[in-house]
């Protein structure tokens, strides 16, 4: 390509030398990429788990052995989680239990993953659900639940079974730390070393009566205090 003559709407300038940087600079230049390259790598791998869960995730998931068994009404049992389920999660910890009213009656099963914020954050019911029949009937619904001075939010959603046909299921899911909660658009954003996730599933009638009374709500009401009692103590990280 030809260089125009110059003129002022085609000003010609001239290279300047080309500065060599002398070889300590270099050096310097390529140790500090080096160890930027090494430090993101370490951190990805960290929140990852590539390297091990961290001591601040392990003391995360160790916090949920104080989600009580029983509280006011409620009483419940233990449910196993596959440990293939829990290799798909990367979750570090889990506590499955179905819990019971013995007053109304009512029951729900409890599902409250800890592992790295990623994978915690990326797995949700729209798609966890279509692998066993179920789809989302409409968009899934924000909600809100007085708890402590901030409140929590949570995501509840109607899922009906297509193949084969089954009763429906109310879903609600939340993330948080230290037991506070959120229904995130985008809850991997941040840099969070351990993150939580709760489902909380019950069946639901084929036609729900309007004005009733909705278990999963009255649930959290009472629940959610109890896990901040729980995760919301200092980890210990020894």
């Amino acid at each position: 390509m030809s260089i125009p003559p110059a003129s002022p709407f085609y000003p010609q300038t001239q290279r300047r030398p080309r500065r060599e940087w002398p070889l300590w600079a270099r050096g310097a230049v390529i140790g500090l990429a080096v160890v930027g390259l090494g430090a993101a790598a370490y951190l990805e791998g960290s929140r990852s788990g590539r390297w091990g869960a961290p001591a601040e995730r392990k003391a995360a998931a160790a916090k949920l052995t104080g989600v009580p068994r029983a509280f006011g009404a409620w009483t419940s049992q233990d449910i196993p989680l596959d440990e293939k389920v829990v290799r798909v999660a990367e979750a570090d910890g889990y506590v499955q239990r179905n819990y019971r009213n013995g007053k109304t009656g009512a029951d729900v099963t409890v599902l409250l993953l800890c592992g790295p914020s990623g994978p915690i954050g990326a797995h949700t019911p729209e798609y966890c659900y279509a692998g066993n029949g179920y789809a989302v009937a409409g968009a899934p619904e924000k909600r809100t639940v007085a708890v402590g001075a901030t409140g929590a939010s949570y995501w509840s959603a109607r899922f009906e079974r297509q193949s084969p046909p089954g009763d429906p299921l109310r879903v609600c899911w939340m993330w948080g730390t230290d037991g506070d909660w959120e229904a995130a658009d985008n809850p991997r954003l941040g840099l969070k070393t351990a993150m939580y996730k709760l489902y909380v599933v019950r069946g639901e009638p084929v036609a729900p009566r309007d004005g009733a009374t909705d278990p999963v709500h009255e649930f959290l009401t009472e629940f959610l205090p109890e896990v901040k009692k729980a995760l919301g103590v200092p980890p210990a990280l020894n």
